[in-house]
């Protein structure tokens, strides 16, 4: 992707990969300015979840925190969109044989719920819808966690994909659940953290992979 064109954006998968990458990189980079220079009193990334940004006052001090909650609601809406193009594209990419295929399609079906959970997370803050804001967090780590397991098993079913993808994929989709579920290990700001970046770079890593797939594929015509 160094050697963007213009002509890479007459390519449906190719635009779908770079609006899925710039949807992961407001994410980090907005969450990171709302915390800064936004939420009230002083964020603390090592005691403050992400989700409280999207809160409507500093849960701490109770002061006013409409500018990043805002921000927060519209970045969450932003990534959970673009990344529906990424889940999709991801399957035109598994197409080998019919096993591959099943895959592909049950991990893209659960990346197209955590990307409307996620949206879900900005949409309901944490201090005045608590139910409906846990259910979407919680269940959007776990759709993600799966829908990357999935695709782990299709990336080790594909010839020409590294199975090192797959590893890093199974050891963070496993980790991910057991950090969710409470299990072995504990659920905090930064393991949280750690989960939602991680996953954006996930994603950054297949689309990278991807890239190099059609530029085959192009070759190959």
């Amino acid at each position: 992707m160094v050697g963007l064109k213009l002509d890479d954006l007459k390519s449906w998968k190719r635009l779908s990969c770079i609006i899925a990458l710039l949807g992961g990189m407001q994410f980090i980079i907005i969450t990171i300015i709302a915390a800064i220079f936004f939420y009230p009193d002083g964020y603390s990334f090592t005691e403050d979840y992400i989700s409280y940004l999207g809160t409507t006052v500093n849960v701490r001090t109770g002061s006013n925190n409409i500018i990043s909650s805002i921000l927060f609601a519209v970045t969450c809406l932003v990534v959970g969109l673009s990344l529906i193009f990424f889940w999709i594209v991801m399957t035109t990419i598994f197409d080998d044989d019919i096993i591959t295929q099943i895959f592909s399609y049950l991990g893209s079906f659960l990346g197209y719920i955590s990307s409307l959970l996620i949206m879900g997370v900005g949409i309901f803050p944490g201090n005045t819808h608590l139910s409906e804001h846990a259910f979407s967090a919680t269940y959007f780590f776990l759709s993600f966690a799966g829908a990357i397991f999935f695709y782990s098993i299709a990336i080790l079913l594909k010839k020409d994909y590294s199975n090192i993808y797959a590893i890093v994929g199974f050891v963070f989709s496993i980790i991910v659940g057991l950090i969710i579920l409470r299990i072995f290990f504990q659920y905090n700001p930064i393991m949280q953290k750690v989960i939602v970046y991680g996953y954006i770079l996930w994603a950054a890593l297949q689309i990278t992979k991807i890239w190099k797939i059609i530029d085959l594929e192009n070759k190959d015509q």
